[in-house]
């Protein structure tokens, strides 16, 4: 890889000039010139990984106040084999429960998740339409050769925007995530309370612009190689950004291709570097995990580690600890591992066999008919969280009004249940036997759970799933149809209206007064022959009270000021139109969307004819299929596949998954602010990850 702009051409024309005549200056490139040769060079590096670059939408399913949610997650891939290999973050594919990439020709095409490794940061998916010849794909670059100020291109879909390109240097080349300030051992401890990534690998940081959406991007040298996949940046592009180096990535991808996973040795130990020790041959131990393989062997904290297998080893500096440890954890499985150590002035020797690298992170599972959400403890989990118990489901969300937070004591985020009706959970499966993760469990049930070290039980009493609070009907209310403004008696001697003030009509709405002819800007000074007290300046809650009080089809007095006059006039008040909270609503699961009757204020409020019918938008996951075809909380839907919503009832036959082909797109025409917007659903989506 070329060390800087233009070099190898620099250096001819000043061996040619040199060569014709020693005793002139050295010529030198205009810079003109110069400029030329920079843009070629990043054409072609552009050129030679850009048609490979693409952008990725996931759908995400998270667990949110007890309640599993879907929403739409962005990031960036390059395509890495024939065979439609796509490297990128495993943050990117996180929970995802559906997979898209966009290529460079603007096609959208499903993906599935092939792996992912956490503590590296690195997923890889497979586009699953196969192409004839298959895919062309980018490089990674076979050795990490950066050095500081080394020209890098970022590539990738900042914020969504597909196909965007920045251009940087590399500020350093082998970077740990602490400052001079720090202690080393900071470094993991801020990488992620339960799971951090990059523990074994130092970032690339480099000053190529990359905000949110560039995540799982490619960082490429001039040469036109994958030198990095981004992974971390300022949440507003900024000037500091750093990449995974392509040396580890392409080693994480191709275990990932071939396994599906990235197996590791664990031997339960952490170690730090000799800076500041006064040492120099060696690598302190800093922790050691109970019950690990090298508990077990004796190692202890403070012990200083000079051979392993019979060789040498010194780690003198931070940014070496986490490639020593990558070297213990590529072990092969099930290996025994000698090692001498110093401690207290003597050496001994101890010998370990490595286990399988235990999970960071446990599975999650939603219990519906309870709204709770909860995780599987894992050793990490239970290590950070001071936890009594090493196994079992730590509370994640409790959904207000569900049975978990109505329960005695209520459960609550951090709660750790291990038993369940004196039954053990400790992973997802366990719940899944007793039948109350699918919605049903109404039975009464008692939860053994840990919180602050205390073992506690709760009893949850029975409920069907279904035994949701409904929406309550308000009984029939009289109404006016106005909304009015508080006059106080001193702003009304300035408009030279009444002496005690009254209410102004702001609003007449299709009504009662309406027809009584009552007008934007008449005041209302008493009702029924009896003065409104005007408190206040903005509330007119006592004028409408004193309308509830009144009579439905009765006619009421009133007596209003305008144009400098005092007036009589009635009107007879009809029942108040449903208030949308008691309107009757319809939920589409297999959309993902809630909706309910078009009412009388959304008509006023929209300046829709009394007439217009539809169904207005209450609830849509974003990452939810009505979410995927960009609905809205407030749209109202006018038609769908060209015919006309009615109602709540056409709209559900509309929507019924067997009136739909398997394949075949859906539209929808709706009413959004002023303007109608003709939105699809793109069957594509629709499949099963």
């Amino acid at each position: 890889m070329s060390r800087s702009l233009g070099f190898p051409l620099f250096s001819a024309l000043l061996l040619s000039g040199f060569a014709v005549c020693q005793a002139q200056p050295a010529a030198t490139i205009p810079a003109g010139q110069v400029a030329a040769m920079r843009s070629a060079q990043v054409a072609a590096a552009r050129d030679a990984v850009m048609p490979y670059v693409v952008s990725i939408m996931v759908v995400r399913e998270d667990h949110v106040q007890g309640k599993a949610q879907l929403s739409l997650g962005s990031g960036s891939g390059t395509i890495i084999s024939a065979d439609g290999h796509v490297a990128t973050n495993a943050h990117v594919t996180e929970n995802g429960q559906r997979f898209r990439v966009v290529l460079a020709d603007k096609r959208e095409l499903s993906a599935h998740l092939v792996g992912a490794d956490e503590l590296s940061d690195i997923a890889v998916l497979k586009i699953d339409e196969q192409r004839e010849g298959g895919y062309a794909y980018a490089n990674f670059a076979e050795r990490n050769l950066l050095e500081a100020g080394d020209p890098v291109l970022a590539m990738g879909a900042p914020w969504g925007l597909e196909h965007s390109l920045s251009q940087g240097v590399v500020n350093h080349p082998a970077r740990l995530m602490v400052s001079l300030f720090q202690d080393e051992a900071d470094y993991e401890q801020q990488l992620g309370r339960n799971q951090p990534t990059a523990r074994f690998y130092a970032w690339i940081q480099h000053d190529a612009a990359i905000s949110p959406g560039n995540s799982g991007g490619p960082l490429v040298s001039l040469a036109g190689q994958i030198v990095g996949i981004n992974t971390r940046g300022s949440f507003s592009g900024g000037d500091m950004a750093f990449a995974i180096p392509a040396d580890v990535a392409r080693r994480i991808v191709d275990q990932l291709v071939r396994e599906g996973e990235v197996k590791r040795s664990y031997f339960g130990f952490a170690v730090r570097s000799l800076k500041s020790s006064g040492l120099d041959q060696g690598v302190l131990v800093s922790s050691v995990q109970q019950d690990s393989p090298a508990d077990a062997a004796g190692l202890v904290p403070g012990d200083r580690i000079v051979r392993i297998d019979g060789a040498a080893v010194t780690v003198a500096l931070p940014e070496q600890v986490p490639v020593f440890l990558r070297e213990l954890t590529e072990r092969p499985l099930g290996q025994k591992l000698q090692m001498d150590v110093l401690s207290g002035g003597r050496t001994r020797s101890l010998s370990m066999i490595s286990q399988p690298y235990p999970r960071d992170l446990g599975d999650n599972v939603e219990i519906k008919a309870w709204g709770l959400t909860l995780t599987e403890v894992t050793p990490a989990i239970a290590r950070s969280r001071l936890l009594e118990h090493q196994t079992g489901l730590i509370v994640t969300g409790v959904l207000p009004g569900k049975r978990a937070a109505t329960a005695h004591p209520p459960l609550a985020v951090g709660d750790v249940v291990f038993a369940i009706d004196g039954k053990p959970v400790a992973v997802v499966a366990d719940v899944e036997a007793l039948g109350v993760s699918n919605g049903a469990g109404d039975s009464a049930r008692v939860i053994s759970f840990e919180r602050s070290g205390k073992s506690m039980l709760s009893a949850l009493d029975a409920r069907a799933a279904d035994s949701e609070p409904g929406k309550l009907r308000e009984l029939p209310k009289p109404w006016v149809g106005i909304d009015a403004q508080p006059i106080t008696a001193t702003t009304s001697r300035l408009i030279e209206g009444p002496a005690g003030g009254g209410y102004r009509v702001t609003r007449v709405y299709p009504g009662p007064a309406q027809r009584a002819d009552i007008r934007v800007g008449d005041l209302i000074v008493a009702v029924a022959g009896a003065a409104v007290p005007v408190s206040g300046d903005s509330d007119d809650e006592a004028l409408q009270q004193r309308f509830r009080d009144a009579l439905v089809d009765e006619p009421l007095a009133l007596t209003i000021w305008r144009a400098g006059k005092e007036l009589e006039t009635e009107l007879t008040p009809g029942i108040a139109p449903d208030p949308r909270g008691s309107l009757k609503s319809l939920s589409i699961d297999w959309l993902d969307l809630g909706v309910r009757a078009l009412g009388f204020y959304d008509r006023i409020e929209r300046r829709l004819d009394k007439a217009a019918q539809g169904v207005v938008v209450e609830r849509v996951e974003t990452g939810g299929l009505a979410g995927l075809a960009n609905l809205k909380p407030g749209d109202v839907i006018l038609k769908v596949d060209g015919k006309a919503v009615d109602g709540l009832d056409t709209f559900k036959l509309l929507t019924a998954r067997s009136a739909h082909k398997e394949g075949r797109n859906i539209s929808f025409l709706v009413l959004r602010a002023a303007r109608t917007r003709l939105l699809f659903l793109d069957a594509g989506w629709e499949k099963s990850p």
